[in-house]
């Protein structure tokens, strides 16, 4: 199950970083269990600057990357939320993990999606806090790491977090014998 789960997020900053072209999926072809396209739409529409250098389709299919994956991908963020709750029984705090973490997602796809030089929430970001999601899971701190993770995208979001502050002793400071990252 962990390593998966880490197979996953080491090939989801292979995602991230790779740039193949393709096309935008139409409307009637948009994911039903995530964001709606018309949020993502608004949001690249807000962004003046961003859309100078990118456009409309390109950015959608970078979101429907990080959901979902792609050729050297398999996994998206829907796939890491739903492991993320493999291990969780009560239903309660299942419930208040996927809520967050589709929070998470939905904020981090419509910042991460836009062209490099415009956006406040970097590949490495996501993979910092995916290796702190394992990272959780085998020491029962779940909750505890997505709430620091949805207030440091929140942070990076309102500028209120500097972009080299998010690292992985910002979650589990090393030890001598640890290993994480």
């Amino acid at each position: 199950m962990t390593s998966k789960i880490l197979l996953s997020l080491i090939l989801v900053g292979l995602l991230l970083l790779s740039a193949c072209a393709s096309r935008s999926p139409q409307v009637s072809s948009w994911p039903s269990d995530i964001p709606s396209r018309e949020f993502f739409i608004a949001h690249y529409e807000s962004d003046l600057e961003n859309k100078q250098g990118q456009d409309l389709d390109e950015y959608l299919l970078w979101v429907l990357r990080f959901y979902r994956g792609w050729e050297l991908y398999g996994n998206g963020w829907t796939q890491v939320t739903e492991d993320s709750l493999h291990t969780v029984t009560d239903p309660v705090l299942a419930y208040e993990i996927k809520t967050k973490m589709n929070l998470i997602g939905k904020n981090v796809a419509s910042e991460w999606a836009k062209n490099k030089k415009d956006r406040r929430i970097l590949t490495r970001h996501v993979m910092v806090w995916g290796n702190a999601l394992i990272e959780s899971i085998k020491r029962d701190q779940e909750l505890p790491l997505i709430n620091r993770v949805l207030a440091d995208v929140n942070g990076l979001l309102a500028e209120q977090v500097a972009l080299d502050e998010v690292n992985a002793e910002r979650y589990f400071p090393r030890d001598g014998d640890d290993v994480f990252m």
